[in-house]
C-alpha cells in the first residue's frame, strides 16, 4: 500500500477519534479505530518502524483524547458558585400584601414590591384582595385573607 495512504488513514483515524471524544456517540470513534488499526497493519507492511511509530503516536494521543472527552462530559462550574437558591422568606411573616393572582389556594402575591408564590390553608382568595402572611416553612409562605 502507498505510504501516503497509510498516513491519510491514520490521520483519519486519529481526527475521528478525537472528534469522537468531543461529540460523544458511537459511530465516529468506531469508523476511527477502524482507519487506525488498518492503517497501522499497513504500516507494519510497508516497514517495521513506521508500525512502531504509528503505535507510540497512537499511545500519547489517547489520554489526550480521554482527557478531551472527560472535560466535556463535566460540568465548567461549580452549584455553588453564583447559584440562586430560595430566599429567606421569614421576613414575610406577619406582613400583608396584595393579592397578583386568584389564591386557589395557590398564586403570587406583591409584598413591598416583591412577588412572592404563595398558598392559603384551603380556601380561594380573590385577586386584588389583601392578605398576610401567616406562616412560613422555608420556601412555603402560608397567607390568609386579610
Amino acid at each position: 500500500m502507498d505510504l501516503s495512504l497509510i498516513i491519510v488513514l491514520y490521520v483519519l483515524g486519529l481526527g475521528l477519534i478525537l472528534l469522537e471524544a468531543l461529540m460523544p456517540g458511537v459511530v465516529l470513534g468506531l469508523i476511527g479505530t477502524a482507519a487506525l488499526v488498518t492503517s497501522i497493519v499497513f504500516g507494519f507492511q510497508h516497514h517495521w518502524a513506521l508500525g512502531t511509530g504509528q503505535i507510540v503516536l497512537a499511545a500519547l494521543a489517547a489520554p489526550v483524547c480521554i482527557y478531551l472527552g472527560f472535560r466535556r462530559m463535566t460540568l465548567r462550574t461549580s452549584l455553588n458558585e453564583g447559584a440562586a437558591f430560595a430566599e429567606n422568606y421569614s421576613a414575610y411573616a406577619g406582613r400583608e400584601g396584595e393579592a397578583l393572582t386568584d389564591l386557589r389556594p395557590a398564586g403570587m402575591i406583591l409584598i413591598d414590591g416583591h412577588k412572592v408564590d404563595v398558598v392559603t390553608a384551603g380556601e380561594s382568595v380573590a385577586k386584588g384582595a389583601r392578605v398576610r402572611v401567616t406562616k412560613v416553612e422555608g420556601n412555603r409562605v402560608v397567607v390568609k385573607a386579610v
